[in-house]
């Protein structure tokens, strides 16, 4: 497996910047973090044997990133109380697949007909409600509802293998 680092930093900038939101909530901390992991990847040009090898790394140093940047603010005990977590690695795994199921999404969501990629957009990746992405597009509460549906069965067919994890997604942006 042979990828440049702006291949692989293209295909998981935005992913990882997902995953590291999961234990710190500062973007800027988060995107500085991940800006990090891709400069010691490039400083240390390790091989990856698969793309699951390449993606184990990436998870693994951008948690490790997280918790040290936690650790070092000592904060780590406050931020286990508002997760409600008692071990930091017990949700590790369900994050991970989590972020994976954002991967596809929003890969899958470019290829939305551009009405639907607009609202899904504004209302599941930017927290609009329908009222407000209305607002924004200049169109009535019911045509955001009727793009929602439109899109949600559209990425039902295309993610068919992926679609009770995607509602569950998908519910948990729209709360």
């Amino acid at each position: 497996m042979m990828n440049s680092i702006e291949e692989i930093f293209k295909n998981h900038y935005g992913s990882l910047c997902y995953f590291a939101s999961r234990y710190v909530q500062d973007e800027n901390v988060v995107e500085d973090l991940v800006q990090d992991v891709f400069v010691s990847l490039l400083e240390k040009s390790p091989r990856f044997d698969s793309e699951a090898h390449l993606k184990n790394f990436l998870y693994l140093s951008i948690r490790n990133a997280c918790l040290n940047y936690i650790r070092d603010r000592q904060a780590q005990s406050r931020y286990m109380e508002a997760k409600g977590r008692e071990n930091l690695s017990e949700c590790f795994e369900d994050d991970i697949i989590l972020t994976e199921v954002y991967r596809e999404l929003t890969a899958a969501v470019v290829h939305l007909p551009e009405e639907c990629r607009k609202v899904f957009d504004l209302c599941y990746f930017q927290g609009m409600d329908n009222t407000q992405a209305a607002e924004v597009l200049g169109v009535s509460v019911n045509t955001v509802k009727t793009q929602k549906a439109r899109g949600k069965k559209i990425l039902r067919e295309n993610l068919k293998d992926l679609y009770p994890l995607l509602l569950l997604f998908l519910d948990l942006l729209d709360a």
